[in-house]
């Protein structure tokens, strides 16, 4: 499952670090909503904690709306789905929004009362405002009715489909105390939290300007004083959230009735981070799978109650990915197609003492029935996780000797094969078939031999890949074929108590695997097909010991031994989409090298011939293994 195309996750996790914390906001001034400005900054972008960095054009906030001139056609512009009013019916009713188009309108009061309120400028100081706002934003801690409101209004930010817009009619406390908790949700400073608040001073100036002018000026000073916003007004609310929760996400829980995934919802809507927790540290299969899972910071899965941005927002609170950049990008498609390119030559391998004719006279049959079980296992290495195989399965055969030169042999057989890596496990069941010939220049028995020997096979492909991380289970089905050939050159030689057998060879396997789309999980892959040809040279050494007489049997001990060098590339590479972004991952099983020895005991009995052999293999200093099978033979 190759491709050569560079992963579209790495490419967008690089223009986002290009773009780290200097994304210049662009929020247009209204002549009628002057208040009108973007929550994720002035002129640019808000930073936050743990390397994020606030979104532009997800949530407004602005005083009443009041369009003049262009304003509406400007609103129109920014796709606001959803306008949340927050101020009181007396209010809604003394001027209604003039509402961007296709938006949906929802009006939730946060005072009480209907807004009545009696103020007399004339008789009060400029400490009285000042105690009477900061009063006013304490009750949105204290008040169960502002709260109940509030907890509304970000259950409706958080469902809303595109941008949206809240506002109260001034944009200034109401508003100001809303943008302020949607801003500590982000993880913006302090600083940065009170400057935006403050920012309603230079937004709203021309206006109160010219409205101080016009007034008596026993009320110039206190009318400044209450239309404009002060720091220790809203300082005067956040400290009433220590005081009476203890902190912020307290308030937000305790308080305001929100549960974890909405809080999370509004953060992934707000934020972006540039690199996740651990991301820089990470290489191979594990850093592709965490590019991926920063990518999709950019998909439909962010900002939304699914599964993914619940994760994603909890490995950011406790800065780990949790393993799961290493199981996203499906590690374990790679290691099976390692596994299936392998598996015609560990089959060659199990019937060449089968098909050799050696014991057989001339025009005699030979019926051969073998069961064989593997085992290997490779550990991490390159940036990809380890993995384990096996094997199970049996042929069934028939090898005719012509004459003192020529045999040939055909068998079928079924395997079942399991390959885990990465949380992944994947299951193939091979149904094959193989042919072949060998001729002995000579002899079969004695001198040079030649052989060659064909197999294909029909794979059945089943995939279940565990994600972690609450994102359930991704699993797979798909089919394919392999076709499998060695052309093998070898000496039988007799030196006394010993019979040396030594080959070398050559083989090619060519597997197609059809691509599929994995179900089950909202990170379930579509995977593309396997389309590979592997080749290899082999080397091979059969050494017999002299039969010893055992009762009515003779048996023969012998020892193999063995080398195979990849000609090719070494590791095998599987290639999946999420949301249009690519992710390839390599097998663990990377080595061009793999040595086998074991030892072998033949017993024959009148026309019956009963083998077992255990093999050990070894892949460079990463992978081991075993094999081991059993085979009765009559011959007729």
């Amino acid at each position: 499952m190759k491709s050569s195309a560079r992963p579209l996750a790495v490419l967008i996790c690089l223009l986002c670090t290009t773009a780290q914390a200097e994304t210049v906001l662009n929020t247009p001034r209204l002549a009628g909503i002057d208040n009108f400005r973007d929550v994720a900054g002035i002129d640019t972008a808000y930073t936050t904690t743990y390397n994020g960095e606030m979104r532009s054009g997800v949530f407004y906030r602005s005083n009443a709306l009041t369009p003049q001139g262009d304003d509406l056609a400007t609103l129109n512009s920014l796709a606001i789905s959803t306008v949340i009013d927050v101020r009181s019916p007396s209010e809604v009713a003394a001027q209604a929004d003039t509402l961007p188009d296709g938006s949906r309108y929802v009006n939730i009061d946060l005072i009480g009362n209907n807004g009545t309120f009696v103020i007399d400028l004339s008789k009060m100081t400029v400490g009285d405002v000042d105690a009477m706002m900061e009063e006013g934003e304490r009750n949105f801690v204290t008040s169960d009715y502002a709260r109940q409101g509030l907890g509304e209004v970000f259950r409706e930010l958080a469902n809303a489909d595109e941008a949206a817009l809240y506002h109260c009619t001034a944009g200034k406390d109401r508003t100001g105390w809303i943008s302020a908790v949607l801003q500590s949700i982000a993880g913006v400073s302090q600083d940065d939290i009170m400057a935006n608040y403050l920012a309603t001073n230079d937004y709203t100036a021309a206006r109160l300007n010219a409205t101080v002018a016009m007034l008596p000026a026993s009320m110039k000073e206190t009318y400044a004083a209450l239309m404009g916003v002060r720091a220790n007004w809203l300082q005067a609310g956040l400290d009433q959230v220590v005081a009476s929760y203890g902190s912020m996400d307290s308030y937000l829980k305790d308080g305001l009735g929100l549960d974890q995934a909405t809080i999370y919802v509004l953060r992934g809507k707000m934020v972006r981070y540039l690199t996740l927790p651990g991301q820089e540290n990470l290489s191979g299969n594990a850093g592709a799978g965490a590019s991926v899972l920063n990518a999709l910071q950019d998909s439909a899965l962010s900002g939304h109650y699914t599964a993914y941005n619940y994760y994603l927002q909890n490995a950011i609170d406790q800065r780990s990915l949790g393993g799961v950049e290493k199981q996203i990008g499906g590690q374990v498609h790679a290691d099976a197609e390692s596994y299936l390119l392998r598996q015609p030559s560990r089959q060659y391998d199990a019937i060449a003492p089968q098909i050799t004719g050696r014991n057989l006279q001339t025009e005699q049959s030979q019926v051969w029935l073998q069961g064989l079980t593997s085992y290997l296992g490779t550990d991490s290495q390159d940036g990809a996780s380890s993995s384990n195989e096996h094997t199970n399965g049996a042929l069934v055969g028939v090898t005719h000797r012509f004459n003192d030169s020529a045999t040939a042999n055909g068998a079928i057989g079924y395997s079942q094969g399991s390959v885990s890596a990465a949380g992944g496990e994947v299951k193939t069941h091979t149904t094959s078939a193989t042919l072949g010939a060998r001729y002995g220049f000579r002899s079969l028995n004695s001198g040079p031999w030649a052989g060659i020997q064909g197999s294909a096979g029909y794979i059945d492909y089943e995939s279940e890949r565990h994600l972690g991380g609450g994102l359930g289970t991704a699993q797979g089905d798909s089919s394919g074929q392999y076709y499998s050939g060695r052309a093998s050159v070898g000496w039988l030689t007799m030196a006394s108590s010993l019979t040396l057998d030594p080959a070398l060879g050559v083989q090619v396997t060519h597997l197609s695997i059809d691509g599929f789309q994995e179900k089950g999980s909202e990170l379930a892959l579509d995977m593309a097909g396997v389309n590979e040809t592997q080749t290899s040279a082999t080397a091979d050494l059969g050494i017999a010991l002299l039969s010893q007489q055992v009762g009515s049997w003779a048996l023969t001990p012998g020892i193999n031994v063995g080398y195979e060098r990849l000609l090719n590339d070494d590791n095998a590479s599987s290639h999946g989409t999420l949301y249009g972004i690519g992710v390839d991952q390599t097998s663990s099983f990377g080595s061009k090298n793999l040595y086998k020895a074991g030892l072998r005991l033949n017993g024959e009995y009148r026309n019956i011939t009963v083998a077992t052999r255990v093999d050990y293999l070894s892949a460079d200093t990463h992978s081991d293994g075993v094999t081991g099978q059993l085979d009765v033979a009559i011959a007729f």
